[in-house]
């Protein structure tokens, strides 16, 4: 049964501010609903594009706050008597909010969800700031704003050179990004800053310095992995290798000498590295990373707004 009772003009105004499409189909208005809906995907997508998150966040801004008027207005000269469509009642929209919310939350658990770059251990390929884009189906650890949905068997492939998110081993509720340089079976070596992977050198070729925001320049080369080109940077001055490494799980796995180390990697684990490879905490500090830890891979990547 429809309502005559108009709809409460402030609260279809404040809905349209925090939800426009929520707030307009409370007041009344099924097509303008749709039309907010649209140009907020649409907002939301250009950031693809390239347009800057402060950019969209003002767009969406306008629009919230130009849905909230008009929802405040049409509630407001709703006509006496007219019957009111199912949508426009409180469960109405609240069953829309729920839709939009669930919606959102099952996109970010199961498809694609964003993360923002915190440190400068992916350099000079990922700078800090920068977001990243991440695909999740087929790696089975679905879940969003610290909700677990599901753990299902990585599906997914994962070759050398893939960029992945996961869950710091130490600290699950961290996550890193790195390289990805050895698979389940692999031996993988780093001695005096030369990677390999089952005894073959990874080819790497000299390109021109890199220079970081704050910091001197730094040596850079080209490698690559899988088909995958992609750059690394080293400190000019020649470092030794770490002299802090954890007692990770499988350690007995690797042997680690002054010069560098050498693990083979177990059934059911990745060995991950960050390009910046003398600034980065990775697998050759805290050991290898579980399947059921990958969040996902890198699909895109959305650099800094200077």
């Amino acid at each position: 049964m429809m309502s005559s009772r108009p709809p409460n003009k402030w609260f279809a105004a404040l809905l349209g501010l925090v939800a426009p499409p929520v707030g307009l189909l409370y007041a009344g208005s099924a097509r303008w609903a749709g039309v907010y809906l649209c140009l907020l995907v649409i907002a939301a997508g250009s950031i693809a594009l390239g347009a800057g998150v402060v950019v969209v966040g003002a767009v969406s801004l306008v629009l919230s706050v130009a849905a909230a008027i008009q929802a405040w207005r049409r509630a407001g000269r709703w006509p006496a008597g007219r019957a009111r469509p199912w949508y426009s009642r409180w469960y109405g929209a609240l069953a829309a909010a729920v839709a939009v919310g669930l919606g959102v939350f099952g996109l970010r658990a199961f498809v694609v969800e964003p993360f923002s770059m915190p440190s400068t251990s992916m350099l000079p390929g990922i700078a800090p700031g920068s977001v990243l884009v991440v695909g999740k189906w087929g790696y089975g650890n679905y879940g969003s704003f610290g909700i677990d949905v599901a753990q299902r068997p990585v599906s997914a492939p994962i070759r050398h050179g893939d960029v992945i998110v996961f869950e710091y081993p130490p600290e699950p509720l961290i996550r890193y990004v790195k390289r990805v340089v050895g698979l389940p079976g692999d031996t993988v070596r780093y001695r005096r800053g030369q990677l390999s992977i089952n005894g073959l050198a990874v080819t790497r070729s000299p390109v021109a310095d890199f220079m970081p925001p704050d910091g001197e320049p730094m040596h850079q080369f080209e490698e690559q992995l899988s088909g995958e080109r992609y750059r690394v940077v080293y400190a000019r001055d020649e470092r030794p290798f770490f002299q802090v490494i954890q007692d990770f799980p499988l350690r007995d796995n690797c042997r680690i000498d002054p010069e560098g180390i050498e693990c083979l990697v177990p059934e059911g684990h990745y060995y991950v590295m960050g390009d910046n490879r003398d600034n980065s905490s990775d697998s050759r500090v805290w050991g290898f990373v579980p399947a059921p830890r990958v969040v996902g891979k890198v699909l895109l990547l959305l650099p800094p707004r200077s």
